[in-house]
């Protein structure tokens, strides 16, 4: 099916809008208004119909508050017309109201989708700044109304509004910073969230700032703000890169964007500014300045925490990998180097003991079963080789089928012979595999300090290489 061009939608949406914006409150822009939001409706259904995968389940969200949204003004409509003029709270309100919730459940779907297991840091910046904002609402806007006034269903509703425009800040604030590139679709649906929670905010304040306006219908030059804002939503739809937005973004680098600084930073500054500046003499104005600092700060304090585990981790995982062999888990040859160096200088009777391996046969089972065949010997040999030690003692792996024991407080040579003894008996079993059976043997080489006249470590491990090479040509001598 053919697509209908994204930026089309809100080029329309736009030229319909603005017969609101220059000729506010007359029919003809009314009819250009619904006649506009029924076209960027439709276009949603349609580019819904062409996306596929699990984000089509968010964008049916999108489009079902776009349509509860258009339900409610032609309702409106119809019940201004045969009914009479309306009062302030009508059926209307819960279709209006309710798109909210869609909206905002369709973004956490999608960044769900985009950032699997990754939305936490995204979830608690967007707390922290949605708690801010919501305050805010609160203290100037729901507040003065409720102190103003008895409250009733109109001021409920009214406080409605603004905490659906909480949650439409939740979700931008989830989308923008959740991990992943915002190009393309996400474009349109940042802008339209932002947007509509303008037109909102801008439709909640016209009547305290600017009482007169309100009364002469000014206020509905704000309809094609939001028709505009509601094309963009389905212009995120209709964009042929729809489903990319929920693409799972695997990428390691998770730069944090100086965006989320400087927004985390106002969230900050905010509330002692206003406490500084503005005076709060009622009990519900103190208790509420108090509520959100502490949600604040604990969303700070859990971030914070986040942030130290998570390096903390890295940390570990990449002194692990710099000490030890990918593959088998074993100590690598710096880190072997390392404790031999250790284990010398305070070295004492007849140990340390480096007992150096090569597995026999290992090549010929990489050349007949391949590569994968071999990492199984490797690792099945490093399993054995780790339960045959003792936790003094040092098992690594040099590279290939190379592999180092080194013991420590080890009396004499008979032990150390006898500790050889065991380690090769580690190959008597064979490995199983894809239904093969992997049959292999083991060379040892053995060297010790004292025999050897007190070596350093490279003259222990060549001594111990040799030892296991002759061991290893004797073998294939006698077979």
């Amino acid at each position: 099916m053919r697509r209908v061009p994204a930026a089309a939608v809100p080029v329309f949406a736009a030229v319909a809008g603005s017969v609101s914006v220059f000729a506010p409150g007359t029919n003809a822009a009314h009819i250009a208004y619904l006649i506009g939001f029924t076209t960027v409706v439709v276009c949603a259904w349609i580019g819904l119909r062409t996306i596929d995968g699990p984000s089509r389940g968010a964008y049916r969200l999108i489009a079902g508050a776009l349509t509860v949204w258009l339900t409610g003004d032609i309702l409106y409509d119809l019940l201004d017309r045969f009914a009479g003029p309306l009062g302030d709270v009508t059926v209307c309100d819960l279709l209006w109201l309710s798109g909210y919730p869609f909206v905002v459940i369709a973004m956490i779907k999608l960044v769900r989708l985009r950032a699997p297991g990754r939305l936490r840091d995204g979830l608690l910046d967007a707390a922290a700044m949605t708690t801010v904002v919501a305050w805010l609402f609160w203290q100037f806007l729901i507040l003065p109304a409720a102190e103003n006034q008895e409250l009733s269903l109109a001021t409920f509703v009214g406080a409605s509004y603004t905490f659906g425009d909480v949650t439409l800040f939740a979700a931008t604030a989830i989308l923008v910073f959740a991990p992943g590139s915002i190009r393309g679709p996400a474009r349109y649906l940042v802008g339209a969230l932002t947007l509509t929670l303008i037109g909102d905010i801008s439709i909640s304040l016209l009547p305290v700032l600017f009482p007169d306006l309100s009364r002469s219908g000014q206020a509905d030059r704000f309809d094609g703000l939001l028709l505009l804002a509601n094309s963009l939503l389905a212009a995120g739809i209709v964009h042929r890169g729809a489903a990319k937005v929920a693409a799972p973004d695997h990428g390691r680098n998770q730069r944090l964007h100086p965006a989320r600084v400087v927004f985390l930073g106002i969230a900050l500054v905010v509330l002692p500014t206003v406490t500084g500046l503005h005076s709060f003499g009622t009990i519900v104005s103190r208790v509420s300045l108090l509520v959100s600092i502490a949600m604040l700060t604990s969303f700070i304090l859990v971030r914070f925490v986040t942030v130290v585990r998570e390096q903390e981790r890295i940390k570990g995982a990449l002194a692990h990998q710099a000490e030890h062999d990918q593959l088998t888990g074993l100590a690598n040859r710096a880190s072997l180097r390392a404790q031999l160096e250790l284990e010398l200088f305070r070295a004492a009777g007849f140990g340390p003991v480096v007992l150096y391996m090569d597995l026999n046969g290992f090549k010929q089972i990489n050349d007949r079963y391949g590569h994968a065949a071999g990492d199984v010997i490797l690792v099945e040999f490093a399993r054995r080789l780790t339960t045959a030690i003792r936790p003094a003692d040092t098992a690594a792996r040099l590279g290939g089928d190379e592999f180092v024991v080194l013991a420590t407080g080890v009396e004499d040579e008979e032990r150390a012979r006898a500790l050889a003894h065991r380690l090769r008996a580690l190959a008597d079993e064979p490995v199983h595999w894809n239904g093969e059976t992997l049959h292999f043997g083991v060379s040892v080489g053995l060297a010790a300090w004292e025999p050897l006249d007190r070596p350093n470590g490279d003259a222990l491990l060549a001594v111990a290489d040799a030892a296991m090479y002759a061991e290893k040509v004797a073998r294939k001598q006698a077979a």
